[in-house]
């Protein structure tokens, strides 16, 4: 909609009011008062939506979970020292009230024990009999992205799935097929990388759950908020009325690591200690000062993936994510992307080809999905490999997963290269090699949050590339979009 100005500039408020009443009346708008009386204008759909979801929260959270205390501390003892474990005081605590508590969130950054803890916990429902027989499954596990569920299954031992076929996405209806008229058989849950939760995935999952299941939320606030609306788990937190962990000890093991300490320090706002890059390096968070021009940059991160990658064991096609915080400019995923692509998979007379959209896709190119396909049962950022491009049947087969998806030539558009992808697309996935990019050119993009996910995504090497001065300026920006939701007060004054 678009709202018309008049050269009379004190009647627009009155112009607006006028369009305002009109929209409310049509039930094309829900006006529901903020803080101090300010009106707050909803689309019908939202404001529904977060009111509901409040609801079934405060509704879930009414129950109360009976156990012996004394019997779960006992089993923790047991359990850590049969593994081998020590918990910090907060772990144990999390431990503790996951056990107690309808409904958890456990939250901190890299290295503070969130995935051992995660681990203790699911033991321990194992142990209070959330395996039950009768069910499909006792405790589920979910995550937003494929690749954030993988890991989640890896950790946990039990098998994960994205939140979209844990609920069973129906493409005919374009509804999920769990809902309130049928549960998730499950007596528990755990949802990873929360911080991805936009309104409307949370109120389908949180509908979908039955009166005695128990749930843990895991995710970290300080990264990058949802893509889509809301910002729920922020809220979740603030409304102090889901008990809440927060782990803030980084372990001596973690606390070795370059990327969990320069990560903690751009939480703070300090400019991060990095180590000026070099042929043989002694950190695992290095720095590459790029210069001030982008041009210098792309050659910088194209002699990063024939020099020193490769000399440090990493697999240069394989193993590196190039994360940039736009798509546009000369260090953006458009034109890092063909640059990338003639270096790590250049046209060979062995590999088919096919162009689309002024984009060469080539057998042997990683690729990402740009949007939801239920009917591939494939999602918004998953990664794959072009395996073969058949131009008889006009079909490209990629594979995501371990599983081989077959694309017609029509539906190309849903995907691109990925050998450079942004950083909001990069959430919920890790990588072991992370090459970020950072320039003034990036300067509206530029933000603490945005930095610290980037850096996040690295398991076993970061390398910045570009300006001391936009680092500084990334680190020092914290003013993110603001997201106008009511879900915290919904949830504080019920």
């Amino acid at each position: 909609m678009q709202l018309l100005s008049t050269n009379n500039h004190s009647s627009e408020p009155e112009a607006v009011k006028a369009i305002v009443e009109g929209m409310t009346s049509e039930k094309m708008l829900i006006i529901d008062k903020g803080e101090g009386g300010m009106p707050l204008c909803y689309k019908p759909t939202f404001f529904h939506t977060e009111q509901n979801l409040a609801q079934l929260l405060l509704s879930h959270l009414s129950r109360p979970v009976a156990i012996d205390p004394e019997r779960v501390k006992n089993w923790i003892e047991r359990f850590t020292q049969a593994k081998g474990m020590q918990l910090s005081q907060q772990q144990l605590e999390a431990v503790e009230m996951a056990a107690n508590s309808r409904i958890l969130i456990l939250t901190g950054g890299p290295g503070t024990g969130k995935t051992m803890t995660t681990k203790v916990i699911t033991a321990l429902w194992k142990a209070m009999g959330k395996t039950c027989a009768k069910r499909a499954y006792g405790i589920a596990l979910a995550a937003p992205t494929g690749h954030a569920a993988k890991r989640l299954s890896e950790m946990a031992g039990l098998e994960a799935k994205t939140i979209h076929r844990l609920l069973e996405f129906d493409p005919a209806t374009r509804g999920f097929k769990r809902g309130l008229d049928n549960l998730l058989p499950c007596d528990a849950l755990i949802v990873d990388e929360a911080s991805m939760l936009d309104l409307f995935l949370a109120h389908s999952l949180i509908k979908a759950i039955p009166q005695n299941l128990q749930l843990l939320i895991v995710g970290d606030t300080d990264q990058l908020p949802s893509v889509g609306p809301g910002n729920v788990l922020r809220d979740l937190i603030e409304s102090k009325r889901i008990p809440v962990i927060r782990l803030t000890q980084v372990f001596r093991q973690a606390a070795s690591s370059a990327i969990v300490r320069v990560a903690h320090q751009i939480n703070k706002g300090q400019y991060p200690q990095l180590e000026a890059i070099s042929n043989q390096p002694q950190s695992d968070c290095l720095w590459h000062n790029g210069g001030t021009e982008p041009e210098h940059g792309v050659q910088v991160i194209g002699e990063l993936l024939q020099g020193l990658i490769p000399q440090l064991g990493f697999n240069p096609a394989t193993d590196v994510q190039v994360l940039c915080p736009m798509t546009r400019g000369i260090v953006g995923t458009r034109n890092l992307n063909g640059v990338l692509q003639q270096l790590l998979n250049p046209p060979s007379l062995t590999k088919a080809e096919i162009t689309r959209g002024g984009m060469v896709f080539r057998e042997g190119d990683r690729i990402i999905q740009l949007k939801n396909d239920y009917d591939r049962e494939v999602y918004n950022g998953e990664l794959g490999t072009i395996t073969r491009i058949d131009p008889t049947e006009q079909e490209m087969v990629i594979e995501i997963d371990e599983r081989e998806v077959v694309y017609d030539y029509a539906d190309l558009n849903e995907i691109t290269l990925a050998y450079s992808i942004t950083i909001h697309k990069s959430q919920g996935s890790e990588y072991p090699v992370v090459i970020l990019p950072l320039y003034l050119q990036h300067y509206v993009m530029l933000s603490r949050n945005l930095i610290y996910t980037a850096i996040t995504r690295g398991k076993k090497l970061v390398i910045l590339v570009g300006s001391s001065k936009a680092i500084a300026i990334a680190v020092k920006q914290q003013n993110e979009q603001q997201r106008y939701t009511r879900l915290r007060e919904r949830l504080s004054y019920n």
